[in-house]
């Protein structure tokens, strides 16, 4: 299975919306992430766990910060193309829980942890059929 089969299309917003602003955004479409936009430059990756852990945790007012102070600036990619079990892998050695998609350099979407997760059994069935003999 490759990474373009279990990804996600993703939502980029301004780098000048609020953080209450932003958790609206994420709560109305139900997503855990969005890219940060800064002259239609992707500059970076905010999460509801880094809402959590930057913003709620230490009382700060999300109506008065800006997503760009609190967004994470490196984001990891990988090919649309790319086996999904290799995009776990970076995942997990990175400490993520979503990598996002290119093609050809463009962004094209994510993919999560749990939208591995979820696929794991076809996944794993695939790489154990190779251990089985045909002559069975």
């Amino acid at each position: 299975m490759i990474v373009k089969d279990i990804m996600h299309t993703v939502t980029k917003i301004s780098s000048n919306l609020s953080i209450s602003k932003v958790a609206e955004i994420m709560d109305e479409k139900s997503i855990g992430s969005v890219l940060i936009e800064e002259d239609n430059e992707v500059i970076g990756i905010a999460t509801e766990r880094d809402i959590l852990r930057k913003v709620v945790a230490r009382g700060s007012n999300p109506d008065e910060l800006k997503i760009r102070r609190i967004m994470t600036p490196d984001i990891i990619t990988i090919d649309l193309n790319e086996d999904a079990v290799e995009a776990g892998r970076i995942m997990e050695q990175n400490k993520i829980r979503r990598i996002v998609v290119t093609e050809n350099g463009k962004i094209v979407g994510i993919v999560t942890a749990n939208s591995i997760a979820k696929n794991l059994k076809y996944v794993m069935a695939r790489d154990t059929s190779k251990y089985v003999r045909p002559e069975y």
